[in-house]
């Protein structure tokens, strides 16, 4: 897939050292906000998780800039953790990556992306609910995000978390 400079194709699986770095840089926005610390401290994804779903990377000019992992989670494609490296965040590479994950969706015939995220700062929260995320109905949550949820509860305070999904439109028959 490609928007403008900006392509999209799937993770190789040499490039998982290089995503763990695309993570661990992206996360340094965290630093200057109090109580997200720790987040912005934390280590990369594991790169055995890599193993346990799909990963779309985007790339500018040959060169790795940002990641969305998913993972299929109840009957929804689940992002798992969508990354951006600072110098290229901004200038819509999330966005384009929600979009392929969204053209994922349609491919695979699921009828949502499902994910969990901060309620804030801008670059979580408000930004998802931006592109067309919304708080998923709590009888929508199905087992597999819950038992995700209760893994995130022993060790985030769940109060400044949300659960948002996309409902995704499949193309009419032809």
């Amino acid at each position: 897939m490609n928007f403008g400079k900006v392509s999209i194709r799937p993770a190789l699986p040499s490039e998982v050292e290089q995503l763990r770095m695309i993570d661990k840089e992206a996360r340094k926005r965290y630093l200057s906000l109090k109580g997200f610390e720790r987040f912005a401290a934390s280590p990369p994804i594991n790169a055995e998780r890599f193993e346990g779903g799909e990963t779309l990377v985007a790339h500018r000019l040959g060169a790795a800039i940002g990641f969305v992992f998913l993972q299929i989670v109840d009957d929804a494609l689940y992002v798992a953790n969508v990354s951006v490296l600072p110098d290229a965040s901004g200038q819509g590479v999330g966005r384009y990556l929600l979009r392929a994950t969204e053209r994922r969706a349609r491919e695979i015939s699921v009828p949502a992306v499902t994910l969990t995220t901060f309620k804030e700062p801008r670059w979580n929260g408000p930004w998802f609910r931006a592109i067309g995320f919304e708080p998923i109905p709590e009888d929508r949550i199905g087992s597999g995000l819950r038992s995700i949820l209760d893994r995130h509860a022993t060790f985030m305070d769940m109060s400044i978390r949300e659960i948002l999904w996309k409902k995704i439109d499949r193309p009419a028959p032809s």
